[in-house]
């Protein structure tokens, strides 16, 4: 059963080799991997043919999609998830590092809990030291665990799932929406139509928080806002304070608290 991995990337080309690297040496079930270069201007460009041919020379299916201005996050998945044909499409941040075995624990688990998106646990602690050990040690301590949890950072979709989201021309991502809220946008639609996601702990990552959307210049000053107004005119209510109550902040805390001592 075959998987196609969607990583949209903007500059940060070390981060995105770390990434691909991780894709390249730990995935068991990825076919073809779609990159989607929205205009990069540092040396991505150069640097992204040599990672080709690394996948290539596995048999993996490797394709750079350069666009010529920045798109933005959800125009630039749409991009890569027109093209996948994979029975499960993941869709990556660049700015992760995935451990072994975690396309295979993603899937199982998703099968097991009837899941059409599933997310893994993501360690947001310094990158350094024995990863992979690190990543066996998560695992082994939390093994098993599950939570209803929207992980927009690596987010592993049936294909029956994206079509019945699917939004314009096959894509799942509202245009509109530049870098923020349309995982928001999305979750909500998938709420609408009764589709099934969540997170389990079988499966490890190491994610750079804003490791991309600390660029300068990448963003418009007003982003966030801009979000929330398309959302909220689109919806008709604000989901800022529905993800902001005493229960959610308090909530978030704690899982960061656990996250930091290795337990999910």
């Amino acid at each position: 059963m075959s998987v196609s991995a969607v990583v949209p990337v903007f500059n940060k080309i070390d981060l995105t080799e770390r990434c691909l690297g991780s894709l390249l040496e730990n995935s068991s079930l990825v076919s073809e991997i779609f990159v989607i270069d929205n205009a990069s201007t540092d040396d991505t460009r150069n640097r992204l043919p040599a990672m080709q041919s690394r996948f290539q020379e596995r048999g993996v299916l490797f394709q750079v999609i350069q666009n010529e201005e920045n798109l933005g996050f959800g125009r630039a998945c749409n991009q890569g998830i027109r093209k996948a044909k994979g029975e499960w499409i993941a869709i990556i941040n660049n700015d992760t590092w995935l451990a072994p075995g975690w396309d295979e624990a993603l899937k199982h688990d998703a099968e097991k809990h009837y899941l059409d998106l599933i997310g893994p646990h993501f360690d947001e602690r310094p990158y350094g030291g024995d990863m992979k050990a690190r990543a066996r040690a998560f695992v082994e301590r939390n093994r098993n665990r599950f939570r209803s949890h929207f992980v927009p950072i690596l987010m592993f979709l049936r294909r029956s799932a994206i079509e019945v989201v699917a939004f314009d021309h096959g894509g799942i991502f509202d245009e509109r929406f530049f870098v923020t809220f349309e995982d928001t946008d999305l979750r909500f639609r998938m709420d609408q139509a009764g589709l099934l996601y969540g997170q389990t702990s079988n499966a490890y990552i190491w994610h750079q928080s804003m490791g991309t959307r600390s660029i300068t210049g990448l963003l418009p000053s007003n982003y966030e806002q801009e979000g929330r107004r398309i959302f909220i005119e689109k919806w008709g209510f604000d989901p800022v304070p529905l993800e902001n109550t005493w229960f959610q902040r308090v909530r978030r805390k704690y899982r960061k608290w656990k996250s930091a001592r290795g337990r999910f």
